[in-house]
């Protein structure tokens, strides 16, 4: 007897019936594919319309809450920056043991920053606060303190700032304010406040006030003079000697070395800026400390 080949007679394959299971003749004559459709849906205009309201109204909820957020950070992305600058500064005069100054100037922020000159004087806020350093070439102060007529000879031997060199570029911080002053709060006054800070010693080495205007000013870009021509001009001025000690040259302080100096910082929207914060933990606001003789600086924040 030949022997049974494998693979005669192949078992036939097994099908399945997914095909419920009913009593209606017509129902099993339909294909199986037919029962297998999902049924067909869809969205009314009406439930668009509730959909797409529903989202407007969370984003005029949600969008106050990201203008905060972003106002937040650019305080404190500028704070620190302007510490950095400051850091840089003193670092820079010890090291090259000559003198440094750096300019804060507050400008028109509607105004294009290639604009020449950039709008430093009114009686409106601005909302852009630029920082240029400046250093001097052959290690000289450039301006001699004195009693009376502080700052004259600085003004003669200007000449265009070719007794200085850039250091570094220009930094501009948008959505700025810093010509402020904020009230005294003190840790005694305050003592749970994130503000409570000491208060600088004279009113002529806090940056937003009048009497801080310094005698040596400069302008940018070097090269250009301190009448007309110029790109930014500074007239708040931060000087740092070769042993790091820190300076405002007014007209009436001499050589005075202060004990705090203090940069006050506010958010703005443009140009539009808020009130003087009177609650100091409520609101986007910043003190920056400076410790004249040591270098240290602090930051507060509400």
């Amino acid at each position: 007897m030949a022997d049974k080949q494998i693979g005669q007679n192949p078992r036939p394959p097994l099908t399945y019936d997914l095909r419920p299971l009913t009593s209606d003749p017509a129902a099993l004559r339909r294909p199986l594919t037919s029962d297998l459709r999902p049924p067909t849906s869809g969205f009314t205009l009406v439930e668009l319309i509730v959909v797409i309201g529903i989202i407007a109204i969370l984003m005029v909820l949600v969008a106050p809450a990201f203008t905060n957020l972003k106002s937040a950070g650019d305080v404190a992305s500028a704070t620190y920056g302007i510490k950095d600058l400051l850091d840089d500064a003193r670092t820079y005069a010890k090291a090259n043991h000559t003198y440094v100054f750096v300019g804060l100037a507050e400008v028109d922020a509607s105004v294009s920053s290639s604009v020449s000159p950039q709008i430093t004087t009114g009686t409106t806020p601005y909302g852009r606060v630029a920082v240029a350093i400046v250093a001097s070439k052959d290690g000289t102060r450039q301006c001699q303190y004195a009693i009376s007529n502080q700052g004259s000879d600085w003004t003669a031997n200007y000449t265009n700032g070719n007794n200085l060199i850039a250091i570094g570029k220009l930094q501009t911080f948008e959505n700025l304010h810093f010509l402020v002053n904020f009230p005294s709060w003190t840790a005694a006054a305050h003592p749970n406040s994130n503000m409570a800070r000491n208060q600088p010693t004279g009113t002529q080495y806090t940056l937003g006030l009048s009497t801080s205007t310094s005698v040596t000013p400069f302008t940018w870009p070097l090269g250009s003079p301190l009448n007309s021509g110029y790109q930014y001009k500074f007239t708040k001025v931060i000087n740092f000697d070769p042993q790091g000690i820190a300076r405002i040259a007014t007209s009436t302080n001499a050589d005075e070395i202060a004990r705090l100096m203090e940069i006050d910082v506010q958010a703005t929207h443009g140009t539009l800026v808020p009130p003087v914060p009177t609650n100091q933990d409520v609101g986007n606001h910043a003190a920056i400390q400076i410790a004249p003789t040591t270098g240290a600086i602090r930051i507060y924040r509400p």
